[in-house]
């Protein structure tokens, strides 16, 4: 026992920290002067999507507790970010950019152009929200045309930071960046989805795990590896029932889309045919599994040699399963071989009508997508 106290005492006096609050304000202004600093491999890993960064900015007009923002303090005085890169580059995006969106793409009517998703995650380029979980009115708004009172209140909300002070031994300055950022394993979307919303009931967790396991799902989508193993699949079927029933609801967020409607099928908010849905989804995946599979059918197609171009895309999986399901008669009245230039050509279609690649997650070209399935084969017959 007297080792371990010693052992404890040793490695204690080698890291020295501070706990602290920082109005918003303050934290903009100190990166906005160099006094915080985002390292540039850092900045390349903002990744939120803009409902992401919209709904922590909620958190905050709301007043919704936030996990603490890590930084070390370098020789020279300077923070060093360790933790908390997507809070901190939405609120340096948000509060701290240019003075606000170009007017071009302003408002409303404006907050759906693709330029909003191609600056989805460039810091120098103001976050036009779109509309919160609770929050609707914010849609359409930057910081600069919120409610003057909504300003202030924002900028004044404080947050907690912890500092690693300059006393602290690199090597623990390393070991605690190592142990907040990957000391534990970290749980994919859709595994969250299924331990959260077993809470509310398990039978339809339970039902995406098994249809999950569909012999010709598994051949279609052609996974191997980590991506077969941390709920991806399922959360692919998820995705498949969710656009399929539910996609005109879509408004900016395709994982809030799809916990919401995992969360509404749980609560018997919104009805769903177990088995009427199984028979649908088997029947689907038999029909692509057969004509194109190995996870080729969701790989953009050269237009002229209709080989694969890129990797799975998951906006690609929407439209292919769906075209399929929303016209299975048609479908099954095709041979594999034809089936399969029939997948092809929706791909090249896509591509042409510009509702894939940059901002393919946008209101417009997800709905677009959604009406090209749904006419898809009805429009261009079995023949």
């Amino acid at each position: 026992m007297t080792q371990l106290i010693e052992e404890v005492a040793r490695h204690r006096k080698n890291i020295k920290h501070e706990a602290l609050t920082y109005s918003v304000s303050e934290l903009v202004n100190l990166h906005r002067d160099g006094e915080i600093l985002i390292r540039p491999d850092f900045q390349r890993l903002f990744r939120w999507t803009r409902g992401q960064q919209s709904s922590f900015v909620e958190s905050l007009i709301l007043e919704i507790p936030i996990p603490p923002l890590f930084f070390f303090e370098a020789d020279d005085g300077k923070w060093e970010l360790l933790d908390g890169l997507q809070r901190m580059s939405t609120i340096v995006k948000f509060f701290g950019g240019a003075a606000d969106v170009p007017a071009a793409y302003q408002g409303e009517e404006e907050n759906e152009n693709d330029w909003h998703y191609e600056n989805e995650n460039n810091m120098e380029v103001p976050l036009q929200l779109v509309a919160g979980e609770y929050l609707k009115a914010i849609r359409g708004l930057s910081f600069s045309r919120l409610p003057t009172q909504l300003q202030l209140n924002l900028k004044r909300s404080r947050l907690h930071i912890i500092v690693l002070k300059r006393e602290t031994h690199p090597t623990y300055k390393y070991e605690v960046f190592k142990r907040l950022n990957s000391g534990g394993a970290e749980l994919e979307d859709q595994e969250l989805r299924n331990c959260s919303i077993r809470l509310i009931g398990n039978e339809f967790p339970d039902y995406l795990q098994n249809v999950a396991k569909t012999t010709a799902f598994v051949e279609a989508l052609g996974l191997e590896g980590e991506k077969a193993r941390n709920g991806f699949a399922e959360e692919l079927a998820l995705r498949f029932f969710t656009m399929k029933n539910y996609g005109d609801h879509f408004k900016h967020d395709v994982r809030d889309l799809l916990t919401r409607y995992m969360e509404d099928v749980a609560a018997k908010r919104v009805s769903f045919d177990f088995s009427g849905e199984r028979e649908i989804f088997e029947r689907t995946w038999t029909l692509i599994a057969a004509a194109i599979p190995g996870g080729d059918a969701f790989r953009a197609k050269s237009k002229d040699t209709r080989s694969n171009q890129g990797p799975f895309s998951p906006t690609l999986y929407e439209l292919v399963a769906l075209g399929v399901a929303m016209s299975l008669s048609q479908a099954e009245g095709l041979s594999a071989d034809k089936l399969r230039d029939k997948i092809i050509d929706i791909i090249v279609s896509a591509k042409d009508q510009g509702l894939t690649g940059s901002g393919s997650n946008s209101v417009k070209k997800t709905r677009g997508r959604l009406e090209l399935a749904r006419k898809w084969l009805a429009d261009n017959g079995a023949a």
